[in-house]
């Protein structure tokens, strides 16, 4: 019967691969890859335990290497964001403004800290810019992998912080011989942007002691731009009150914005400017209505359109080299190594800088001198024709052909351990892991405010030169700036200029990981029903992190976002105990029952201890009919940034409510009682750590029912329901809720700095929103999974449907109100979009040459905040859904095999959302980079 279940186990699950969630789903693969006679015992995500039976209480995924080769996709971080239980606000290379080319994975929308991501069942260190919380993982080669359990499950008894969305366990093909070599060419329909090539060949060596798996690999993404879509070349705003989009752009304009020329007249032009030509939103600083003097500034027209400029994909490159081995010295003692080495360099490009020392950097000593030689000669006059003095003015500096960073990341992991039998029933592993990873950042195109103070300030002509300062006071080195002329002329931003005010940063930054673990499993007695199995062992871990900024970015006198450095470290000592029971088997209404019990105890040297425990429950009461449940606390502890972090600057987009209905306490507060213009839609706010942080704490269930009927050969259901309540978690007020609560209730108002003179009085300086221990998440919802498999004259076909749907994601604030956030989109603090539905569906057809596939991904509608209802607007509208058809055809001949794909092939643009910070939709949910066409060759011998 066993040697039945397991072949009917291994059919299903090679067949349907990335989308198995069902009983057969992690003991069918690893069965197939074991001798049929020996079902040698071993271990699956979410257990500890060696058994031959690997089918527990949890609700495990599979992506197997065929789904891999099948994708066309060269990074298994892009795979992982296309399955429906990842949610949330992940990143990936489509994000620009606030991206670093890494790839991170969300589950159940937690956020990829509270993801855990092991590597053959080992932790792995964290890796980006420097004081991480999350595993990049783009440093993870594809071709190296044999298959992707993803547990969604909480599991810290089992594995300790961090894995209370669930588990990504990614297996290596440690056990493979011959050489394989691969090729893969992808590039969009549209001009070929965003074109991915990939190299990469596998090496594998085995004798009768041992085996040596080497390989090496080379990846490169192009670059997509945010001006070659329709969908993304324009800032679009959407009117609520008559449902139009209108192109929208910034008021840090290329010809110039100088504000309060006129002082307090309100009868008279308050901003001048160069008038735009050719209408809103417009980009090319060429052409003015008015050349030669000023127009009054005119947001209708005036506006630079900065989206062309952007990156939408950002470009990369990846390459390194992993290799694992193993030696068998006697059934006692077996050595085991992996080491590997990834570099990753990659590139982010920002429209040119919006110099606006006062509106946009909060740099209140850089007024424009009405004593600057270029502002007298050239700047606008008030209504006597005098130069004045001018606090806040802002100029697009195009010359400087944007903004651009690049990162240069490293990582480096080794493994090396022991394994062997003590005796027939028990055996041990110890094992050292040491992991680092160091990251270099350059970012040009910005500016020192201190050389901008001087180079705005007083100045004059003499013999032919324009000097800084007053004569009899010369600025020695300094060169003083015409931000009034017309780009692209002889009048515009001058090199000389640019290179006295300009700066590049240079930052550096690391994680650091030591591990050292020992384990004992086996079985310990037996029961009537079966072999009571055991695994306890103890762990000591420790974590360092640094991010050290440019001296000048931590000075805070640069256009870079000012921040401290952090820097720091925490150790913990853990031991933990499993055990599966056996209650009944073989009996009626019992075919199988039996319990997994687990704990962990965790020793930080940072906050203290913690202890967590699982209990899970599988059942079944007749063949091919399995009931299991699962009942376990989790945590996550304080990261080395969210304890260490140093105080950084922010500019979240947010709406100040004093500014336009000041109340009591917004007076109270500083604000004027007429209220006040807001500077902008975006305000500077400041991050943080601290190191009096508490670790997260969850309570997490899971149920479930997978069914296989035997009247339906290859068919099976699986539905299995989640509910996950997080408690004090570690995140921030929020900027927004901070002025809410201030206008409406004078709490948090001692969190808000506001100026208290000149033309930004009542406007906001500074939010105090640092790292604390407030609210929490309640999560839960229902996986659903439907399995096909036959054989038909055409070929063997698969049919597979993989579902989520998000029944509640309930967000609790600082202040105990509860955002419901299921079916939103950046509904509260920037948590990102949680769809209530996301399906995949995948076909197969098969034959002993080729094979076919054509999946469907279909991303439900979300809501989004919207209009007032206080002014009479709808308060949400809804973003559309998205529907992606991906073809795929492959043909093998001899020791070749040759894959053609079309992903997104009816090149569907991704839905318009309002809020969408990056090129007006949500990149890191939906399919934005177009149609693409990859073709993809191997070898194999």
């Amino acid at each position: 019967m066993l040697n039945n279940k397991v072949s009917k186990a291994v059919r299903l699950a090679i067949a349907f691969g990335a989308t198995s969630t069902a009983v057969f789903s992690a003991s069918s693969v690893v069965a197939a890859e074991e001798s049929a006679e020996s079902f040698e015992k071993i271990q699956v995500t979410g257990s500890r335990i060696k058994r031959a039976d690997m089918e527990g209480a949890n609700p495990v995924q599979l992506i197997t290497r065929d789904d891999l080769v099948a994708s066309g996709i060269s990074n298994v971080g892009d795979i992982l964001q296309e399955i429906p239980s990842v949610a949330g606000a992940g990143t990936n290379t489509a994000i620009n403004n606030g991206g670093a080319g890494a790839i991170r994975v969300s589950l159940r929308g937690l956020g990829a800290e509270r993801t855990l991501v092991l590597l053959n069942g080992r932790r792995v260190v964290a890796s980006g810019a420097g004081a991480n919380a999350s595993v990049d993982l783009s440093t993870i080669p594809t071709a190296i992998i044999k298959r992707v359990e993803v547990l969604k499950d909480g599991a810290s008894a089992i594995y300790g912080s961090d894995a209370i969305g669930g588990v990504v366990n990614i297996i290596t093909r440690d056990d493979f011989e011959g050489f394989e070599a691969n090729a893969m060419y992808d590039a969009s329909t549209h001009g070929g942007d965003g074109e991915t090539k990939s190299y990469d060949f596998t090496v594998g060596f085995s004798g009768d002691k041992g085996n040596v798996v080497v390989n090496a690999y080379y990846a490169e993404q192009g670059a997509q731009m945010s001006g070659d879509r329709d969908w993304s070349k324009f800032k679009y705003n959407l009117s609520p009150s008559t449902g139009e989009t209108t192109k929208g752009g910034s008021s840090a304009i290329p010809w110039g914005f100088y504000n309060g020329i006129n002082g307090d007249n309100e009868d008279l032009c308050q901003a001048f400017t160069h008038g735009a030509a050719n209408g809103p939103g417009q980009s090319d600083p060429t052409q003015f209505t008015n050349p030669t003097g000023y127009d009054c500034f005119n947001g209708a027209k005036d506006l630079y359109n900065y989206a062309p400029a952007n990156f939408h994909l950002t470009p990369s490159k990846r390459y390194g080299i992993f290799a694992q081995a193993n030696y068998e010295f006697s059934d006692e003692l077996r050595f085991f190594t992996e080491m590997n080495f990834n570099r990753r360099t990659s590139d982010i490009k920002l429209a040119p800088l919006p110099l606006g020392p006062l509106a946009f950097f909060n740099w209140t000593d850089a007024s424009y001198s009405k004593d600057n030689y270029y502002n007298q000669n050239f700047g606008p006059k008030n209504a006597n024709g005098e130069s004045v003095d001018i606090a806040d003015w802002r100029r697009r500096v195009v010359e400087t052909g944007g903004r651009d960073t690049s990162y240069r990341v490293e990582t480096v992991r080794a493994v090396f351990g022991f394994e062997g039998d003590i005796n027939d029933t028990w055996g041990y592993e110890v094992s050292y892991i040491f992991g680092r990873n160091d990251g270099a950042i350059n970012r040009a195109g910005g500016v020192n405010f201190e050389k901008v103070s001087e180079a705005v300030g007083p100045s004059f002509m003499e013999g032919g030169e324009v000097l800084c300062g007053t004569p009899g006071n010369v600025i020695e080195g300094c060169v003083s700036l015409n931000t009034f002329g017309i780009p692209g002329s002889d009048t515009e931003i001058s090199q000389e200029m640019l290179d006295f005010i300009s700066f590049e940063a240079h930052d550096l930054g690391y994680n650091e990981q030591q591990i050292i673990t020992a384990s004992i499993f086996g079985d310990a007695f037996e029961l009537p029903a079966g072999t009571v199995g055991v695994a306890f062992g103890a762990e000591h871990r420790e974590e360092k992190g640094a991010d050290l900024p440019d001296a000048l970015i931590a000075l805070g006198i640069t256009s870079g976002n000012p921040r401290e450095k952090t820097l720091g470290s925490y150790s913990v000592d853990e031991v933990y105990m499993e055990t599966n029971v056996p209650l009944l088997s073989g009996a009626p209404f019992a075919e199988v029952l039996e319990l997994d019990l687990a704990v962990r105890y965790s020793d930080y040297d940072t906050f203290g201890d913690t202890t967590n425990h699982k209990v899970g429950i599988r059942w079944s009461p007749m063949d091919g009919l399995m009931f299991r449940g699962t009942s376990s606390t989790a945590f996550r502890a304080p990261s080395t940034s969210d304890l260490f972090e140093g105080a950084a600057s922010s500019n979240p987009e947010v709406s100040d409510p004093c500014a336009s209905n000041p109340t009591q306490f917004c007076l109270d507060n500083g604000v004027p009682t007429g209220g006040f213009t807001p500077i902008g839609d975006q305000l500077s706010s400041t991050l943080g750590g601290n190191t009096e942080l508490q670790p997260e704490e969850a309570d997490i269930t899971t149920i479930g029912l997978v069914y296989s009927p035997e009247f339906v050969e290859g068919l099976s259901f699986t539905i299995d329901y989640w509910d996950i309540e997080l408690t004090n978690a570690i995140t921030q007020v929020g900027e927004q809720l901070i002025l809410d609560k201030c206008a409406s209730e004078g709490t948090y108002c001692d969190k808000i700095t506001r100026y208290t003179s000149g033309p930004l009085l009542g406007n906001s300086s500074n939010i105090d929103n640092r790292t604390v221990n407030v609210g929490g998440i309640d999560s839960s919802g229902i996986d659903f999974n439907v399995r096909y498999a036959t054989d038909t004259s055409f070929g063997a076909l698969t049919l597979n449907l993989d579902s989520t749907r998000y029944d509640t994601y309930d967000i609790t604030q600082a202040d105990g109100s509860v955002t419901e956030n299921a079916g939103w989109f950046l509904r509260a603090n920037g948590d990102g979009n949680f769809p209530e539905w996301k399906t995949n569906v995948d076909i197969r057809l098969a034959k002993d040459d080729w094979s076919a596939g054509y999946a469907v991904r279909y991303i439900g509608e979300s809501e989004e905040p919207f209009g007032d209802p206080a002014d009479g607007e709808p308060a949400s509208r809804m973003i559309d859904s998205q529907v992606i058809h991906d073809v795929r055809f492959s043909y093998f001949f001899d020791n070749f095999t040759t894959t053609i794909g079309v992903d997104n092939v009816f090149d569907e643009d991704p839905p318009y959302a309002v809020t969408g910070f990056n090129d007006n939709t949500d990149p890191r949910t939906y399919n934005s980079t177009g149609r693409h066409v990859y073709l993809s060759l191997g070898l194999a011998f």
